[in-house]
């Protein structure tokens, strides 16, 4: 990026012809981006929902509108008037502007249309019949059924209806199909509703007129002039008629609710925030040139996505580009960090440098967390997925490439005395206490996270006022008859192979039916009869009257001449039995279908569907729908609550995918670009954590996650990534430089929150249910996200850096940190195991000489064991003197590590060690080393004597430390009489040990295991008429110190090679960037830890070494020949200050520039 910069830095020109000329292409090619507002391209493409999908469309009247007539006069009077007032109201209906738009009307029923439907089921009753008719019909064909039915016909004839019922009376004189037209009746009105002068009125006397729109109901731009023109009209109508009330309800005016409420919501927070975000951002910056500069960042990164997701994808979806908008909450923290530290440091160029790294391992990580939706099986979703990435892409690009040379020049960093400062500058991750608070909630509300979960109820995401709320209530219950209601859809290529399979499929229905599980069901109820049933039909027919036709007919005309009818009065109804019916074709059924077909036959070209309507109770629709789909392939089972049922799953589904994708893709990306799994985990660590807090959280408040709120927590969930990445990136550069820049990265992240949390958290004040969520979101995850953003980078950070304050002279890695976990772990076991042992043999059994032997053989063969099996550790043991240790002894050694002990352990199965007071009342080991007869110092000298000489006496060598403590800086401290005074007194020999590297591998102030070796030397005995360390103990401690610090000084110089302090060399490198660390390996590789050049310098004196680099050489050099003094000059002050700053630089090593 630096050679781009350099490159537009003289050619200013030519750079803004360029952002121009890509902002013009960017917006001809945005222009002609498509949008549909499908929301089932939320759903995965596959057959299944797509049929659901169209179904769905087509049943559920989601674009029918109910208009209600009240009327305060509740006689047949006023009745009257409501159906002259719905009259009036169609006629307006039909002629106002928006007519076209209405596809059909209902509010009367035509007494001559209902008769002409009845005549045609009565000519043509052979298709209509079913067994239970047959069944019924058998019982009425007796001669004396006979001549009372004709009875019965004669009076109706001779009354005042005759006229109106002549026909089908002569057609069907013995009214065998009057089950069937009973059966048309109810399916044309049912239970709930009833005709006063021919026109439909509810159960509680109001008239109804229930409207189908040709536009859906979710398309609300195109239905808001529709329904200003529906209320004008019913405004109208009811200025005419006194008395008279109108009143509307369906999901097209609940839509416009919810639009209208979402307006007037997103006006009154969008304002709110707008000031606040505005006033934020000028006492951050106060700078309208910087400020626009950030909008427009942003604005560009919308319009690149606009522009190339029309050439990707050609149409998206407008849900699924209005919900990534959110993502412009993610992609102002660019031009907010990079504004931000450039505040800091004045020229671009540094900024680009410190700057470009973060920013880019940011989008890059983001970009592929969103990236994985376009790989779902969703049109909606990859429309998330392509507009949420290139986005974050183009706003990038723009931050990177343009923001540089638009900002203002300053040539002196400007000071910040802003409340984020104040608030940043506090020192969070390094307090205790806050800490622990912190992981004490961690742990609480992970037990809550589980108590999270997803509103299945769509309803309660709408915004619905109570009289809608009511008329939505009475309405299922109009319509639905108080019962729920399942729809059971059977397709068909043909309507013949609809209908068809329509037939086969009643049985499953008939079956639920006579065990209770449905109440009853609603459909074309065999009306619309296919061909296979209409040929089954008609030889029942012809079976039924093969053996009855004679007597039947003969009875029939005999009983009409005697009740004064002619011979021939029922010659259309001996034609019915007498001739041979046909299969019929679709159009046959002409006057049928519109009668019994709305509702229940839907016929598209190559497809048609029919549908039945189960009635049952609500709390089994889940299984019998469940069932019904499992059962038969061809056929659908679904009911209102379906869609959103499966949209959800399929949400829930699609995030879970998105959440694993994103954090495995986060995760692989940070440790691809970090190069180290311990600043992946640290910058990964918070946003599991986060989620953790945000599942929590949301389980306490009994806040749930819906189709809108879920998004921007995936959102939140990136833009915690943004803000650990961030963090961890300055803590790297603060770490390698030593340069107080972390706190800039703090100010961004500060205000990138607080405009996300300003932004979108005001909507916690709206009345909108899915904007409220939308607030308590990111108010919950923004917290979440902050928090942890905030406290656990620099927590862990710090904790694998420094110690005491102070830099760790060897960081902590992941690796050294699982060989400790797994060394305590074995030291804690085995100290079990062998405390166990102690107790059995010497508190439930005999204390005997021979039990200590074999206790102290089994504490040798554990140290010998675990010192040779030390991972990453080689230990050696130099006894050039041939030391067997059969006479006993004081053993002297040098004291650096707790694995000083061991060391001494595995030289000989007869030792006592005296030990310190906090050893002695361990709780781990303190009873071991008491069975072991271990003794403490802090009884005295006196009591110490008695207790040894017998140790002595049963040949035990007693171990002690002349130093009394562990050497920090492993150098050889003042030796104290007390063992020399033990030694004369005891009268046995004095034994040197010198123990070199386990302070290196163990360090006092310490507890991490290091890669390296430790080194133990056996020294020759001094006898007690040694004299040569003086005659003394006095002398002897004096003495034999010089003596331990010249032995001392012969194996670090035979020890401590170049290869020796490689790796601490490294690990000096390790978290300060990718880069350097594989420069520096590289080097040492290369140079083979330079050991010649290393051996070709003095060992004192003072030497001169140029352009050193990252300083590896140099460092290496100073630690090998620790009385070198070495100056080493770099001029490049990023490598000078890099190199200087290695924690493991000792006094001998100085950098100056030249």
């Amino acid at each position: 990026m630096l050679s781009v910069y350099d490159f537009f830095a003289h050619r200013r020109a030519l750079l803004l012809v360029l952002l121009l000329a890509i902002t013009a292409g960017c917006l001809v090619s945005a222009y002609r981006l498509g949008f549909t507002e499908d929301i089932a391209r939320f759903l995965p493409n596959d057959r299944e929902n797509e049929r659901i999908n169209s179904a769905y469309r087509d049943v559920i009247l989601s674009n029918m509108i109910t208009v209600y007539c009240s009327a305060t006069d509740t006689t047949d009077a006023g009745r009257a008037r409501q159906t002259e007032a719905v009259d009036a109201l169609a006629e307006r209906l039909r002629t106002m502007p928006d007519a076209d738009r209405i596809r059909n009307m209902r509010y009367r029923m035509d007494p001559a249309e209902m008769m002409a439907v009845a005549e045609f089921v009565t000519d043509n009753m052979p298709y209509f019949l079913t067994d239970d008719d047959y069944r019924r019909i058998d019982s009425t064909l007796t001669p004396a059924a006979i001549a009372h039915r004709l009875e019965a016909d004669r009076d109706i004839l001779t009354s005042s209806v005759g006229m109106i019922l002549r026909p089908q009376l002569l057609a069907d004189p013995l009214r065998l199909s009057e089950g069937a037209v009973d059966r048309l009746r109810n399916m044309q009105a049912g239970g709930r509703f009833s005709l006063f002068q021919d026109h439909i009125f509810a159960d509680d006397g109001r008239a109804l007129l229930m409207i189908e729109c040709s536009i859906p109901a979710s398309e609300t731009s195109a239905n808001v002039a529709f329904i200003q023109h529906l209320k004008a009209c019913m405004a109208e109508t009811e200025r005419e008629f006194r008395g008279i009330t109108f009143h509307s309800f369906g999901a097209v005016e609940i839509a416009l609710t919810n639009a209208d409420r979402i307006r007037s919501d997103s006006m009154l927070t969008g304002l709110l925030a707008a000031v606040v975000v505005l006033g934020l951002l000028l006492y951050s910056f106060r700078s309208v040139r910087e400020i626009g500069l950030i909008f427009a960042a942003v604005l560009f990164g919308g319009l690149f996505a606009l522009a190339l997701l029309h050439l990707i994808r050609g149409e998206a979806s407008t849900i699924a580009v209005g919900v990534s908008s959110i993502i412009f909450g993610i992609a102002v923290n660019y031009p907010l960090h990079f504004i931000g530290h450039h505040h800091h440091t004045p020229d671009p160029r540094t900024v680009i440098k410190d700057i470009a790294r973060p920013l880019t391992v940011g989008n890059i990580t983001t970009v592929s967390a969103f990236m994985s939706l376009v790989f779902i099986n969703s049109d909606a979703m990859r429309d998330l997925g392509w507009f949420s990435s290139l986005l974050l892409i183009g706003t990038i690009l723009f931050v990177l490439l343009f923001l540089p040379h638009l900002l203002p020049r300053r040539m002196v960093p400007r000071t910040d005395y802003s409340l984020f400062r104040r608030l940043t500058d506090r020192p969070f991750g390094q307090n205790r206490v806050a800490m622990a608070v912190v992981i004490l909630l961690t742990i609480v509300l992970s037990f809550f996270a589980g108590d999270s979960s997803f509103e299945a109820d769509m309803h309660s995401i709408n915004y619905m006022t109570p009289e809608h709320r009511a008329d939505f209530a009475r309405l299922r219950a109009m319509m639905n008859d108080n019962r729920h209601v399942l729809y059971y859809v059977t397709e068909g290529a043909t309507t013949d192979a609809a209908l068809e399979a329509n037939e086969r499929s009643l049985a499953a229905l008939a079956d639920l039916k006579q065990s209770g599980d449905i109440a009853r069901v609603g459909g074309i109820d065999g009306f619309l009869p296919s061909r296979a049933r209409q040929a089954e039909r008609i030889r029942r027919w012809e079976d039924f009257w093969r053996m009855r036709r004679g007597a039947v007919l003969t009875t029939l005309r005999a009983e009409a001449i005697r009740l004064g009818f002619r011979a021939d009065a029922f010659r259309s109804f001996e034609e019915a039995v007498d001739r041979p019916w046909q299969v019929e074709g679709a159009d046959f059924f002409a006057p049928l279908r519109e009668a019994v077909s709305g509702g229940y036959l839907f016929e598209r070209p190559g497809r048609t569907m029919v549908v039945n309507l189960l009635y049952l109770d609500a709390d089994r629709a889940p299984a019998i729908e469940q069932a019904l789909n499992e059962r038969n392939k061809a056929s659908i089972a679904f009911d209102a609550e379906s869609m959103t049922r499966r949209m959800i799953a399929s949400l829930s589904d699609n995030f879970n995918f998105v959440l694993y994708v994103c954090g495995f893709i986060v995760f692989v990306f940070l440790l691809f670009s970090m190069r180290r799994i311990e600043l992946c985990l640290i910058a990964f660590v918070p946003l599991t954590l986060s989620w953790v807090w945000i599942l929590g959280l949301m389980g306490i408040f009994d806040m749930k996650f819906n189709i809108v709120n879920i998004i921007l927590a995936t959102f939140i969930f990136g833009q915690g990534d943004d803000y650990t990445i961030f963090m961890t990136e300055g803590l790297i550069y603060e770490y390698t430089y030593r340069r107080r820049t972390l706190a800039s990265y703090k100010d961004s992240i500060a205000l990138s929150a607080a405009i996300m949390f300003v932004g979108m958290g005001v909507m916690i004040f709206a009345r909108h249910p899915a904007l409220r969520s939308l607030g308590e979101i990111t108010v919950v995850g923004m917290l979440s996200v902050v928090v942890m953003a905030y406290l656990f980078p620099p927590f862990l950070f710090g904790f694998l850096t420094s110690a005491g304050g102070r830099p760790r002279r060897m960081p902590v890695t992941l690796r050294n940190l699982l060989v400790s976990l797994y060394a305590f772990t074995y030291f804690l076991f085995t100290s079990f195991g062998l405390t166990l042992v102690g107790w059995v043999m010497f508190t439930l059994g005999k204390t005997t000489q021979k039990k200590k032997a074999a206790y102290h053989h089994m504490l040798y063969g554990m140290a010998r064991f675990t010192m040779q099996h030390f991972p990453q550790v080689h230990t050696t043991v130099e006894n050039t003197s041939g030391e067997d240790f059969r006479r006993p002894a004081i053993i002297l050694c040098n004291h650096q590590s707790h694995l000083d002990l061991m060391c001494l352990m595995m030289l000989t199965r007869k030792l006592i060690i005296l030990t310190n007071d906090w050893v002695w009342h361990s709780p781990f080991y303190g009873r071991l080393i008491r069975y072991a007869d271990f003794y403490p110092v802090s009884d005295g000298i006196d009591r110490t004597l008695i207790h040894l000489r017998d140790a002595i006496r049963r040949g035990y060598s007693v171990a002690i430390f002349p130093e009394g403590t562990r050497s920090a800086d492993c150098s050889i401290l003042r030796f104290r009489r007390g063992a020399f005074y033990l030694a004369e007194q005891l009268g046995v020999d004095l034994l040197p040990v010198v123990i070199h590297g386990a302070g290196h591998v163990l360090p006092k102030q310490d507890f991490m295991l290091r890669r390296g070796s430790i080194h133990v030397r056996i020294l020759p005995r001094i006898t007690p008429s040694d004299t040569r360390f003086g005659a003394d103990h006095l002398t002897r401690a004096r003495e034999l110190r010089r003596y331990y610090i010249q032995e001392y000084a012969a194996l670090r110089r035979s020890l401590e090679t170049p290869d020796y302090f490689a790796d601490l060399v490294i690990h000096n490198y390790i978290y300060k960037g990718p880069a350097i660390e594989r420069a520096v390996r590289t080097a040492l590789r290369h140079h083979a830890n330079y050991a010649a050049e290393i051996a070709a310098q003095p060992d004192r004196g003072a030497v001169t070494i140029r352009n050193t680099g990252y300083g590896e050489y140099a460092l290496l050099l100073s630690l090998v020949k620790p009385d070198l003094q070495i100056t080493a000059i770099e001029p490049d002050a990023d490598r000078r200050a890099l190199a200087a700053h290695c924690a493991a630089r000792p006094e001998n090593l100085r950098y100056e520039d030249q």
